[in-house]
C-alpha cells in the first residue's frame, strides 16, 4: 500500500528552510524599500524643481517652487494673473514616501525667473535638499542630495561617493 503526502520530518525540514530564507531575505528587502523611497522622493523634488523652471520660461513670469518639511510641494505664481495661477500643480507627501522618509533643506522655496535661472532678488533660496530614511541601516542607507544651482539646473546626487570625476558625486 502507497501512501500519499508528506512525513512530518518533511515537513519540519521544510518549515526550517523557509524560517532560514525569511531570516535572510527580509531585511534585505526592507533595506531596498527604503532605498527605493529615498530614490522616489529625490526624484520627485527634482522632477518638482523642473517643472517650476519651465513653467517660469513657458508663463515668462517669477514661479515658485515650496518644499514642506514632509516632502511634499507646490509649484505657483509670484504674481497672480489670469495666465499664472497660485498654484500650477502639487504632490502629497503621501506619493511614495513614508513616515521614515526625512527631508532637510537649507530654505524651503526656490523661485524662478522667466529665462529659468534662480531669481537674484531672493536671497535666500532653497540649494539643498539632502532625502534619507531612518528605517534603513546606516551602513546600507542610499541617502541623497539635490542640487539647485544658480542656472536653474538640478541634480540628484549621493554624498557619500567621493570619488573625482564620479557622476554620483555631490
Amino acid at each position: 500500500m502507497q501512501q500519499k503526502g508528506f512525513t512530518l520530518i518533511e515537513l519540519v525540514v521544510t518549515m526550517v528552510v523557509l524560517v532560514a530564507v525569511s531570516s535572510i531575505a527580509i531585511p534585505a528587502f526592507q533595506t531596498s524599500i527604503g532605498n527605493a523611497q529615498i530614490r522616489t522622493v529625490a526624484e520627485s523634488i527634482r522632477a518638482g524643481l523642473q517643472q517650476a523652471r519651465a513653467e517660469a520660461i513657458k508663463r515668462n513670469a517669477k514661479v515658485k517652487f515650496t518644499l514642506q518639511t514632509n516632502s511634499a510641494w507646490q509649484i505657483g505664481c509670484v504674481t497672480v494673473t489670469t495666465d499664472c495661477p497660485t498654484l500650477i500643480t502639487q504632490k502629497k507627501a503621501v506619493e511614495g514616501s513614508s513616515a521614515n522618509t526625512t527631508v532637510s533643506a537649507d530654505n524651503n522655496t526656490a523661485v524662478f525667473g522667466s529665462f529659468g535661472t534662480r531669481d537674484p532678488a531672493t536671497p535666500v533660496a532653497l540649494t539643498v535638499v539632502n532625502v534619507t530614511n531612518s528605517q534603513v541601516n546606516s551602513t546600507e542607507r542610499k541617502a541623497l542630495r539635490v542640487i539647485l544651482g544658480a542656472g536653474g539646473n538640478v541634480k540628484v546626487c549621493d554624498p557619500s561617493v567621493t570619488v573625482e570625476g564620479d557622476s554620483r558625486a555631490c
